[in-house]
């Protein structure tokens, strides 16, 4: 039997993981070693170490319950690895870039040679990016705020397991206001979200200074451990920048007060969000409805992240 390339990135071999909770991912062609982020120190490997996604290549036999995978996702996913690392940029960005680049895959016709066009996506990208063409085409998406009122509504019936926060006063005054989203009226929303982008637009970086490398850590996971964006690539992004962006969400509520985010605290929301979305309550308490667009999943996720 033919042997395949095994992908082991930094984060599994940390010490203070469990090799029994490792996940084995198989495909026919690779097979990918990640964890499950639901639990805080699995977190705390993948998104604090800056080595986290060195990765350790080694050769086995394929895995008896391999998924096949047709070389056009192959490609779709390694070039979505590289938009949302691409130099210089933020992450919204980085999220434009992906969406860019899966709208115009999405229009090339099935045929194996469009694989090699989509490969060269990112750099194409990329040298937008140098000339600030990348930049002036995402700030002229148009603000549409109704997702994102949404979305903030709906982080006040999420399932979310607050005791998985570190002892700190804000661990206790931050799940009554996330309750309270859900009961204001549409001026006090529209306030709301206003401050909210205002305090992350004035601390955002500083809380991100420790470990710039941390919100990039956490979308590359994202698309390497989902092989995203799967069978349907729109749909997959538009879920990765709602989750982006209640995350965001939560961080800022935090630092509303005044209150500094570090590091360890942005794992911490990081690691409860995340058991929430892999809990089978998920699928109960998160309503992407956007009438307004349309069926329009990639405008949906634009709006997100616009301005």
């Amino acid at each position: 039997m033919n042997s395949i390339i095994c992908y082991q990135p930094e984060f599994t071999q940390n010490p203070a993981v469990d090799s029994r909770q490792i996940v084995d991912i198989h495909y026919q062609h690779e097979t990918r070693r990640s964890l499950l982020l639901n639990e805080l120190a699995h977190c705390q490997a993948v998104l604090l170490d800056p080595q986290a996604f060195a990765l350790h290549i080694s050769a086995r036999e394929p895995g008896a319950d391999a998924l096949a995978v047709d070389t056009r996702l192959q490609a779709l996913n390694q070039a979505a690895i590289d938009c949302v690392t691409l130099p210089g940029l933020n992450e919204e960005l980085r999220l434009y870039a992906l969406g860019v680049m899966l709208s115009t895959a999405s229009n090339l016709p099935q045929e194996a040679e469009c694989v090699q066009r989509i490969a060269s996506m990112p750099g194409w990208l990329a040298r937008h990016a140098e000339q600030g063409e990348l930049q002036r085409m995402h700030g002229e998406l148009p603000a549409i705020d109704v997702l994102k009122s949404q979305l903030i509504r709906e982080l006040g019936v999420m399932s979310l397991d607050w005791t998985r926060l570190p002892d700190h006063p804000r661990s206790v005054t931050l799940p009554m206001q996330v309750g309270l989203l859900m009961l204001q009226d549409a001026n006090s929303e529209a306030q709301m979200q206003q401050q909210l982008a205002q305090v992350w637009q004035t601390h955002g970086a500083q809380c991100q200074a420790q470990t710039p490398w941390l919100l990039t850590h956490y979308l590359v996971y994202r698309v390497y451990h989902d092989l995203f964006p799967g069978n349907h690539p729109e749909h997959s992004y538009l879920q990765l920048v709602c989750d982006y962006f209640q995350l965001k969400t939560l961080f800022s509520l935090w630092m509303m007060e005044g209150t500094a985010l570090s590091a360890q605290e942005m794992t911490a929301l990081i690691g409860l969000f995340e058991q929430w979305r892999v809990c089978e309550a998920q699928n109960q308490e998160r309503d992407c409805r956007h009438e307004l667009f349309a069926g329009n999943d990639l405008l949906a996720a634009f709006s997100l992240i616009a301005g």
